[in-house]
Formats: structure tokens, C-alpha cells, sequence
């Protein structure tokens, strides 16, 4: 005998009354017309067997689910091998929890699946996908697109083996172009790239969530107005990265993250062996990473323990990476980082700090040594790049491409670093300061190209020589306050 799903149908009925008054002159009934009263929609519960959590089952049912329709799964661990795809709008598929117990939680494996990805919604209005885990999906665990109003709430996505070397999870949660977003109370761990993403979209809040062991623990990519907070972030090779890229169809600029009250700590971890693209520019031991976006605010939150840096801000020039879009700006405009509490950080500069950039770091620590002081990248880092259409005083560089040096950014695009407590790093004013370093890249690599013979000297003539060498042991130019355009409120966290 064929099991079958539970079809539970509930009807909301009103029941509506013409009402008719007596006319006050005349002695003349006059009626008095009602409004149309409109049904409330269908709302449909199919409750899913532990005999139909197979690819055959679950496809069909996903295939004829109604708009208005909750599904229900069972506790247990089931197999999969090929990704369940969902395109019905105004629905909601529930588990019994996330956790990795089969007896009481719902487990969803893609372990050795035949194709990519776990669960995935493309197009639909209204989704909410909530207490269920999603393991071992080679692709992206949990993944919509191109859809308004998407909640996923208590989830957990995991690669479970040993996922810095053999993960091929590219995202665990993966809102797309997307509009209205929660990702809130949930938990990804493993993925290569990124645990929770979100990507050319608007209107995100990712909120009260566990990521750990990938390689960014949550990004924002080319989106307007998102809220990441009260999020426990540690152990991925960053933290948190906003970032602009180049190429992208929707949104040629990022703008509007507020990054605010997490506690952001240990983001050591090597970048995963089988990461690709963008996210292996990002050096081991960053906190939070911002490439090219505008108007990021960085507040309130713990930042604790990160060998590279605390907060890393840089224009798309400093990745090395080509611009291959010519509608792309690849500046980074207005950041601003206050109230925030940071302790030990820059102790073991990651990436280019120990590549090309070496140099640079021997010199400052060999310069703090010397002084008897903390050998210690300082917490806040920025490359120093102005946009020259939002700058003054920049001395343009020929043949860079409009890129120069000096100058400082209008008061609409600075970066400031500034109102920080930091726990363990010593502040002697006009001295040392742990909190700034303007790397200033451009002059940095245009003295380098000189001294290496590769620039003929005369390139340099009439440049103050403080302009070919980073600004420590603080910087003036980071040395500013702002106030941002503040964040929608949508969407309420509930």
C-alpha cells in the first residue's frame, strides 16, 4: 500500500450582512451598501512520511505544492542525489529541528550526490525555509533566487569531513537577487567560499547565527541596505566581508551594510584548499574585510584575536585582479569604524602582508622593536587609494590611469577608523598608535619600481618623499567622524 501525504485543508470563511437604516426624513428605507468581504486564502499542510524522503517523493511533492502550502518533515537522516527544487510561491517547508541527531532532527544529505546543490527556489514571492540541516551539498546547501520575502530561519548547512581540505560546499546559505531577506538562528559550517551569502540583492538582515570554518563567515556582495548583527563569527579565514565586484548584472555598487554589535573572533583559519576567485585575496587572521563598496558602518561589535588585522579596507586596485567592466567603480567610499572593542590583532601578518608587502611590515616592526614596543600590525588597515572624481589635492601619477598620491577623500567618501577601544595595544599620543596605518599602496609600489630600477627616478621628482611611504605611527587621513544614510529598517527580526 502507497503511502501518501497528509492533506490538511483549512478554509477561513467570513460571513458579511447588507445592513439597511431607516432615512432620518422622508419615512423611506434607504440601504446601506456593504463592503465585499474577500476569502483568506487556502492554507494547505502536507505532512511528508519518513517513506517519501527519497528524490522520486519529495520531487513529485515539491512539483504540485500549492501557493498557501506549509510542508512539514520528519525527523531523520535522509539521502538525496539530486538537489530538491522548489518554484511555488507563499510557502513554507519546516523540519523538526537542525541539530545532528536523526531521532529528533531533520537531516537532509547530499553526501556523494550526483549533481550540485541541496535545496533550491528560484522566482517565487514569500519562502520560508526553517529547522531543518542540509549536509554535505557539493555546490550550495541552501540556495533561492530571484525571489522577495525569503526567511531562513534555524538552519544548518555543514560540510561534515575535515572541510578546510576537502569541502566543496561554494555557499551554505545563498540568498541571490533577492529582495527582503532574513537568515536568522542558524548555523553553516565548511563551506570553500562563503557561509552565508547574500549577493545582488536589497533589504537583508542576517541575524543571531553560529558560522565557523569557511572561508568568509558572512558576505555581502554588490547589495543595498543590509544589517549583519548580533552573529557569532570565528574560525573562518575572515569574518565578515562587504564586497564590490566587477562583471555583476544588477547592482554595479554595493552600498549601505551595517555591521554592528557580533562578536567577531579567531577568523585564523587557512583558506580553504579548493576556494577559487575572490575570496583567496582575503589574508588569513581578518576580522572584517570591505573592497570597494560605499557607505559601510562598523560598530559596536567585539573583534578579538586576528593575526592580520581587525578591519581591512581597500579599492578593487589593491586585489591585482583585472576590470574587465567599464561601468564598474572600483573605489571604496565611506567607511566608518567606531565603538568597537578589539584586543590582539597584526601579531602575524597573513597574505600580501607576507608577500609583497613584506617589506613594508619588517620596516614598521623593526621601527617598533627598536622602541622597546609590540611588534603589531595596527587593528585598523586601509590601502590608501582616493577616487580622484571625490578627492582634492591628489597628485596624479601618468600612465596609472587617473591613480595618484596624497590628497584626501571629500567628506562624503572618507574612511575613518577612529573611537575604537582597543584592550592591549599602547596609545602615546603624537607617538604611537596602534589604531591606523594608511598603507598608501600606489606611492609604496611607485618608490619600489624606482628603487628597483624598474621607474626611471624622475618620476618621482618633486614628490614629497613622505608620499612614497605609509603613514605610521598614525594616520591623519583616517583621523575623521561620520555620519552614514541610515539602513531601512525592513526587515524586522521577530
Amino acid at each position: 500500500m502507497k503511502n501518501k501525504a497528509e492533506i490538511k485543508r483549512f478554509q477561513l470563511s467570513a460571513l458579511s450582512a447588507a445592513v439597511l437604516t431607516l432615512a432620518s426624513c422622508g419615512g423611506s428605507d434607504s440601504p446601506v451598501a456593504s463592503a465585499p468581504v474577500v476569502a483568506a486564502p487556502v492554507a494547505i499542510e502536507v505532512v511528508v512520511t519518513a517513506a517519501q524522503m527519497n528524490d522520486n517523493d519529495m520531487s513529485n511533492i515539491l512539483f504540485r505544492l500549492k501557493e498557501g502550502s506549509t510542508l512539514t518533515l520528519p525527523a531523520g537522516k535522509f539521502h538525496f542525489d539530486r538537489p530538491l527544487i522548489m518554484n511555488t510561491s507563499g510557502v513554507t517547508i519546516i523540519g523538526k529541528g537542525s541539530g545532528s541527531n536523526p531521532a529528533i532532527d531533520t537531516i537532509l544529505s547530499f553526501k556523494d550526490a550526483s549533481t550540485r546543490n541541496g535545496l533550491q527556489a528560484s522566482n517565487v514571492k514569500t519562502i520560508t525555509l526553517k529547522n531543518f540541516a542540509v549536509e554535505d551539498a557539493a555546490g550550495n546547501a541552501v540556495f533561492v533566487s530571484a525571489s522577495t520575502n525569503v526567511t531562513m530561519d534555524g538552519l544548518r548547512a555543514e560540510w561534515t569531513t575535515d572541510p578546510t581540505k576537502t569541502s566543496k560546499m561554494a555557499y551554505g546559505l545563498y540568498p541571490v537577487n533577492s529582495d527582503n531577506i532574513i537568515v536568522k538562528n542558524s548555523k553553516v559550517i565548511g563551506s570553500e567560499d562563503a557561509g552565508i551569502y547574500v549577493g545582488q540583492s536589497q533589504n537583508i538582515r542576517v541575524s543571531n547565527n553560529e558560522v565557523y570554518l569557511n572561508v568568509a563567515g558572512v558576505e555581502i556582495e554588490n547589495s543595498l541596505n543590509a544589517i549583519v548583527e548580533n552573529n557569532d563569527l570565528h574560525d573562518n579565514t575572515g569574518g565578515v566581508l562587504v564586497f564590490s565586484l566587477p562583471g555583476t548584472y544588477r547592482f554595479k555598487k554595493g552600498s549601505g551594510v551595517l555591521i554592528q554589535n557580533n562578536n567577531i573572533h579567531d577568523n585564523n583559519t587557512p583558506v580553504a584548499a579548493n576556494a577559487s576567485g575572490f575570496v583567496t585575496s582575503v589574508p588569513v587572521g581578518t576580522g572584517i574585510m570591505v573592497l570597494a563598496a560605499d557607505n559601510t558602518e562598523i560598530k559596536n561589535n567585539i573583534i578579538t584575536n586576528h593575526k592580520t588585522t581587525s578591519v581591512l579596507a581597500l579599492s578593487y586596485q589593491a586585489t591585482g585582479f583585472t576590470i574587465n567592466d567599464p561601468a564598474y567603480n572600483p573605489f571604496i567610499h565611506t567607511l566608518y569604524a567606531h565603538g568597537n572593542t578589539i584586543s590582539v590583532s597584526g601579531y602575524a601578518p597573513d597574505g600580501a602582508f607576507k608577500g609583497e608587502l613584506k617589506p613594508l611590515v619588517d620596516g614598521l616592526f623593526a621601527q617598533l622593536t627598536a622602541a622597546g614596543l609590540p611588534a603589531l600590525l595596527p587593528y585598523g588597515v586601509w590601502d590608501g587609494i582616493l577616487d580622484p572624481e571625490k578627492s582634492s589635492g591628489l597628485i596624479p601619477l601618468p600612465g596609472m590611469g587617473g591613480l595618484g598620491i596624497g590628497g584626501v577623500a571629500n567628506d562624503d567618501s572618507r574612511i575613518c577608523i577612529k573611537n575604537n577601544t582597543s584592550l592591549d595595544t599602547p596609545f602615546i599620543d603624537q607617538v604611537i598608535s596602534y589604531e591606523t596605518l594608511d598603507i598608501n599602496l600606489i606611492g609604496l609600489k611607485l618608490g619600489a619600481s624606482v628603487q628597483a630600477g624598474e621607474t626611471p627616478p624622475e618620476a618621482i621628482a618633486g614628490i614629497p618623499l613622505e608620499l612614497l611611504q605609509p603613514t605610521f605611527p598614525s594616520s591623519p587621513r583616517m583621523n575623521c567622524q561620520l555620519t552614514l544614510p541610515a539602513i531601512p529598517a525592513f526587515p524586522v527580526i521577530k
